[in-house]
């Protein structure tokens, strides 16, 4: 009986070798393959087993949550930071689909350069989620690119922004009409699926069921916990930036 039962586990364990070596192999062969694999096996484990515990943790842990969207490499302290790709301490958040949250239980939200990502539709579901769980006073803080300011490029050409921008994205300096060509690619460019006029933002928002609306500069505010949170106002962008972006909050 035992040399029977030593005899079925050796050949299960012979199997199982070979099996790996096949599938060794196999790998080599098609690394491809592989990476593609490993990359779902990662995105499958971040989403499924640490996101749910950074989330619950936070939130367990924190008196007043907030939330970053598309936090790339901004991990703000105090926040939770979030993004679609997340980096080392963030939780995987997808905007298109139904927000992690109870009712209620957020205090602010705030996205840099993240709704023009996703359609319009996708974007109005997005603010609808945000004003259904924030706190009353919360506030939700959008900052994305004015189309009327890529707009206006064409009537009212700026050569030092041409040149900036061009260079920046190490796009052709010899284009024959940079404002054209700039329009074009912040339409197209980066992922973007839909640019907003400040019109169009305010609708949105008004859609989501927000009252309390209000545009800023990029970079201000009058909110402590929203003071500092954008990147691109800080550095050599600022002034580009500023030509670029616009920034609405809107209160619950």
């Amino acid at each position: 009986m035992k040399t029977r039962f030593e005899s079925k586990w050796a050949n299960r364990a012979a199997q199982a070798g070979i099996l790996l070596a096949a599938l060794g192999l196999f790998f080599a062969i098609r690394p491809d393959i592989y990476g593609s694999a490993a990359t779902r096996i990662h995105a499958d484990y971040q989403r499924k087993v640490l996101t749910p515990k950074i989330i619950s943790e936070y939130m367990r842990e924190s008196a007043r949550p907030k939330l970053q969207i598309g936090a790339g490499a901004s991990n703000a302290a105090g926040w939770l930071n979030t993004d679609i790709e997340p980096g080392a301490g963030q939780a995987f958040l997808d905007i298109t689909e139904p927000l992690p949250f109870g009712d209620q239980s957020v205090y602010d939200i705030f996205g840099e350069h993240v709704i023009e990502h996703v359609t319009y539709e996708q974007a109005l579901y997005f603010l609808k989620e945000s004003h259904r769980v924030l706190a009353p006073g919360g506030k939700v803080r959008m900052v994305t690119p004015n189309l009327l300011k890529f707009a206006a490029l064409l009537r009212e050409p700026n050569p030092e922004y041409f040149a900036r921008k061009l260079d920046f994205h190490s796009w052709p300096a010899d284009t024959p009409d940079p404002a054209c060509f700039i329009l074009n690619n912040e339409m197209r460019s980066f992922g973007h699926q839909f640019v907003y006029t400040p019109a169009m933002l305010r609708a949105s928002f008004e859609k989501a069921g927000f009252t309390q609306i209000k545009q800023w500069a990029p970079g201000d505010t009058d909110d402590p916990d929203l003071t500092g949170m954008e990147i691109r106002p800080r550095g050599d962008w600022k002034d580009v930036n500023a030509l670029e972006a616009m920034a609405f909050e809107a209160t619950r």
